[in-house]
């Protein structure tokens, strides 16, 4: 799959090297463009070409690594994404680490409101970044917890994962399983390793 990534620091960096190692295209973006990404070639795999956001934005998959403050604005430079897949991995954090209030909504339904049309699957925030690779020690596959609201494309999401090492878990719609996975919800920085019976 093509896979457009909007965010190029710690989480966008290990996303992008997670989906490089499945059969996938990876294009990896960030505010200030391409040549701010040209010195950090070395880090990822030749599946990972630098674009820009634009172009990143235009993916069959999207996944928005960006601050949760920003995301919004940055989708909103789509006008439709005509039913593609958004992958949301924000926490409602300011840049301070204040928490964001988003009530009545959660954290991705304001992301959804502000991607039009697009299928929006809320994954990996209550992950740290270092489990994001889906590796774990010794045997099993990392939990990877997942909402959406597009059963059709929460099925897709949990094919792309599971090659990749993880056991999604899927909890619902992004009213009921986006709640718990935001900060303050329950599940937050949970890294749970399923084992293979």
């Amino acid at each position: 799959m093509e896979i457009g990534i909007v965010g190029a620091g710690t989480v966008g960096t290990v996303l992008a090297q997670t989906f490089a190692r499945g059969d996938n295209q990876v294009k990896l973006s960030r505010h200030s463009g391409v040549a701010s990404l040209v010195p950090r070639r070395a880090e990822f795999s030749p599946k990972v070409t630098f674009v820009e956001v634009e172009v990143a934005l235009q993916q069959p998959l999207v996944i928005i690594a960006v601050p949760f403050e920003q995301a919004p604005v940055v989708l909103r430079q789509v006008a439709d994404y005509d039913q593609r897949i958004v992958v949301d991995v924000t926490n409602q954090f300011t840049a301070d680490f204040k928490k964001i209030k988003t009530a009545p909504l959660t954290g991705s339904e304001v992301v959804a409101q502000a991607a039009h049309n697009a299928r929006v699957i809320k994954a990996f925030n209550t992950l740290p970044p270092k489990f994001m690779d889906g590796h774990v020690v010794g045997e099993g596959r990392r939990v990877l917890f997942y909402a959406g609201d597009d059963v059709a494309a929460k099925k897709a999401f949990a094919a792309l994962v599971r090659p990749l090492n993880f056991r999604p878990v899927n909890l619902g719609k992004l009213r009921h399983g986006g709640s718990v996975m935001q900060v303050g919800g329950g599940l937050g920085n949970t890294h749970f390793v399923q084992i293979e019976e």
